[in-house]
């Protein structure tokens, strides 16, 4: 018997949100010539802030939440230390009936850690610091419960994702999705080429997708949209309509060449698409008012997979994806924002 729904591998922090306030001494300043923007900090001064919000976040903390708002049963697998902010972080996660009892706990270490400074614009700067363990590695994923389902957000611990054609020889029925990182992207598209074919979602942003596979999209403006070219729109709600988009078919292609099941590219402003073997669809982003951003592709990977595990379409996978995403950057901080079951259900029902 399925003991879990989905298992979440991945970072786990304790983040501490200061949104910044443009009549505040902070200031903006932006490059010329460049997309480049800094944030000014006086330096000598006590800048007395208007709230903040203290959460167990990191890509594990944050989609565990996600899917368990969304009527899934997840457990959590990632490193805390043993020093400070882990009994915070367990209690945080215990309010969402998020199992903790497989984390790594890390000697003489503080759990990791991430200040997040949110300009009055919506975008953000991140300090942050990362506890990681050695005892994190490929026999965590081996010894894992049984479950449904597993998710790969950005991990730097070892053998881990290479391990996968091996659990999934031994548990073929599992359905495994990977938002893959910095750390990933490093090792190169070839060093994956074992794992690829074990993947059912790859999610992606496009500028990663182009490091990853050293392929390059073509940008096209909006009115030249065909859905030969962009994909066949699925957005049953008032979309922004951005004034390029992108041609990522060639891109897409190169994972699903390589064995991916289903490639999901986000690209901010000009929303997602989905590649399967036969399918090509694009979600435009929903005309929302953006508070913060953080969270955002996570929230749209945790609606897509928790409607995959519902049993919903292609169409319907996106639209939760999207739905959840606009729901995020509405608030403040990745999860306050997250969408629960009946709230998705709802707003998606107007497509079936």
């Amino acid at each position: 018997m399925t003991q879990f729904d989905i298992l979440c591998f991945g970072s786990l922090t304790l983040d501490i949100f200061i949104p910044l306030s443009e009549e505040g001494p902070i200031g903006l300043e932006k490059a010329l010539d460049s997309p480049d923007a800094f944030l000014k900090v006086p330096l000598g001064e006590k800048i007395q802030v208007r709230h903040s919000l203290v959460q167990a976040g990191g890509g594990a903390a944050n989609t565990a939440v996600g899917f368990a708002k969304l009527g899934l049963k997840p457990a959590v697998f990632g490193v805390v230390g043993d020093q400070s902010y882990r009994g915070f972080m367990l209690d945080e996660l215990a309010e969402h009936n998020i199992n903790t009892d497989y984390l790594t706990v890390a000697k003489n270490q503080s759990s990791s850690f991430s200040i997040i400074l949110n300009s009055w614009e919506g975008e953000r700067t991140v300090l942050h610091r990362r506890t990681s363990c050695e005892k994190f590695n490929e026999e965590t994923l081996l010894k894992a419960p049984q479950t449904k389902a597993l998710y790969f957000g950005h991990l730097c611990a070892r053998n881990i994702m290479e391990t996968i054609p091996t659990y999934k020889a031994q548990h073929p029925e599992t359905f495994i999705a990977w938002n893959p990182g910095g750390t990933q992207f490093k090792l190169g598209f070839d060093h994956f080429k074992s794992v690829f074919p074990d993947i059912d979602c790859l999610f992606i942003n496009r500028e990663e997708a182009e490091a990853f596979t050293g392929l390059q999209a073509e940008v096209h403006p909006f009115e030249n949209y065909t859905p030969e070219m962009f994909g066949k729109e699925v957005t049953p709600y008032k979309a922004y309509h951005p004034k390029f988009l992108a041609d990522l078919r060639v891109v897409a292609q190169k994972f699903l060449q390589a064995g991916v099941k289903k490639v999901i590219i986000t690209d901010g402003r000009r929303g997602a698409q989905v590649f399967t073997e036969n399918e090509h669809l694009i979600s435009l982003p929903q005309e929302v008012p953006v508070v913060d951003t953080l969270g955002a592709g996570d929230s749209f990977a945790v609606g897509f997979v928790a409607a995959a595990l519902h049993g919903e379409n292609l169409a319907q996978q996106m639209a939760w994806g999207s739905f959840n995403a606009a729901s995020v950057i509405q608030k403040f901080g990745a999860q306050p924002g997250q969408l629960k079951l009946p709230e998705v259900e709802a707003l998606t029902s107007a497509m079936e």
